[in-house]
């Protein structure tokens, strides 16, 4: 066993051998992989940004940066839990893997349709502001079908890392991203409107994940081909572990899409780009916690017994990598905005500096929620996401009523905090008390 003396060291290779044993632990593996992925998809994202704030008006860049929340929420309501199924339990499904990735699949799948008709039936009442541009019905039906796409899309990332192969998410999203970009000034041509940002996000995301469900996924689950079915033994496998999760799950994502169809509503359009983009910049930071610790509840899958030991090794790679990136984007936040226009740099710095700050709560309490999902402790990640929903929710809208944008990053900081406080206090204990048993 390793000694905590050991295990708490920064990780330094001193030669070539060292680096290659490093690269090869499935932890670190998998987490570089994701991290790579994200960044992908963050960096393209944010030059995407970009080029949407240079072509087109900021009014157009606020509804499609909100239309996309849109289908970031809906895509969370729709996956029910089963992305965390897959990756809990696919491990050692052997030969019901197959069934399992298609019957997740099907259900997420139908279950988008249903929600995006409810949404766009219910668009007058929770957020009348994209009324008029669903009226046309081409955005209409397009909405739908991305709805589809935004919904299987994390779960056949999470396919791919339950089978320790993260580089085909990571290629997948590459390809996103490559024809993203070169979509987006195309379609500014044809369409001077949101809808040529939307469409432009949707079709990219589309081509990338039938190459991924067609090409990649069945390489690591040998014999796999996509069909519509839905296998009740598979359902009863793993129903309570994902419907646990999908109410988790629900409480923990919605905060981050909601918060765009708060803004567009009540500061308006331009408040809503702004929020956005500084978003899209912090989402390339958050890449690092949550990278690192979907491996850290991967490997838990596949072996429980590792989870003490790579939760210390987690944490060193967290700090190696986090700390630094923070301090570096407190300098240069204004200078980034800038890169988007004048107005973007005036009215998001401070925003972005104080969400920043908050990836230091935000990743202590994703840490306390992987174990618990490890250790199939359901009741402890519902009550935490619960709480981080009403905390930063909360909070978000009372300080934006009174002080505006930067409101909603001091509203986000602090509801964070409230809750990784507790749970930071709670963490140091069991380290200083459990390790002692494994030495």
């Amino acid at each position: 066993m390793l000694k905590k003396s050991d295990t708490m060291k920064l990780w330094i290779p001193k030669n070539r051998k060292e680096l290659k044993q490093h690269l090869n632990d499935p932890l670190f593996k998998n987490s570089y992989f994701l991290m790579a992925s994200t960044a992908v998809t963050s960096v393209f994202g944010f030059i995407f940004w970009i080029l949407a704030a240079r072509f087109y008006e900021t009014a157009d860049v606020g509804l499609a940066s909100a239309i996309i929340a849109a289908l970031g929420l809906l895509a969370i309501f729709s996956n029910l839990g089963l992305g965390i199924g897959l990756i809990r339990f696919l491990p050692g499904a052997k030969d019901k893997g197959n069934s399992m990735i298609n019957t997740c699949f099907t259900l997420s799948g139908l279950a988008s349709i249903v929600i995006a008709l409810i949404f766009l039936a219910g668009l007058e009442f929770w957020s009348p502001a994209l009324l008029p541009v669903f009226q046309h019905p081409v955005f209409f039906a397009s909405f739908i079908f991305f709805a589809v796409v935004w919904a299987l899309n994390p779960l056949i990332s999470c396919a791919f890392l339950a089978k320790r192969s993260t580089e085909f998410t990571f290629i997948q999203n590459a390809i996103a991203s490559f024809l993203k970009l070169a979509l987006i000034i195309p379609f500014a041509v044809f369409f001077s409107s949101a809808f040529g940002i939307f469409a432009s996000a949707g079709m990219a995301m589309s081509v990338a994940l039938l190459v991924a469900i067609f090409w990649f996924l069945p390489k690591v689950q040998q014999g796999y081909f996509p069909l519509p079915v839905v296998q009740k033994e598979v359902l009863n496998e793993i129903s309570h572990y994902s419907g646990g999760n999908y109410i988790a799950r629900i409480f923990l994502e919605n905060s981050p899409l909601i918060l765009p169809l708060m803004v567009i509503n009540i500061l308006g359009a331009e408040m809503s780009a702004y929020l956005y983009i500084a978003w899209s910049i912090i989402a390339i930071l958050t890449v690092i916690p949550t990278s690192i610790f979907n491996s850290l509840f991967a490997e838990g899958s596949n072996a429980e017994e590792t989870l003490l030991i790579n939760t210390k090794k987690s944490l060193k790679l967290l700090l190696l990598l986090l700390l630094p990136a923070i301090i570096v984007l407190l300098v240069i936040a204004d200078k980034m905005l800038l890169l988007f226009g004048q107005a973007y740099s005036q009215n998001g710095t401070l925003l972005l500096r104080i969400i920043a700050v908050s990836i230091i709560p935000y990743s202590i309490n994703y840490l306390y929620i992987t174990i618990a999902r490890v250790k199939m402790d359901i009741s402890s990640v519902i009550k935490v996401s619960a709480a981080l929903t009403c905390f930063t929710l909360g909070l978000c809208y009372f300080l934006m009523l009174n002080i505006g944008l930067p409101g909603i990053g001091l509203g986000w900081l602090a509801g964070q905090s409230i809750v990784a406080t507790p749970i930071a206090l709670h963490l140091l204990w069991r380290y200083y008390s459990l390790p002692k048993l494994s030495e």
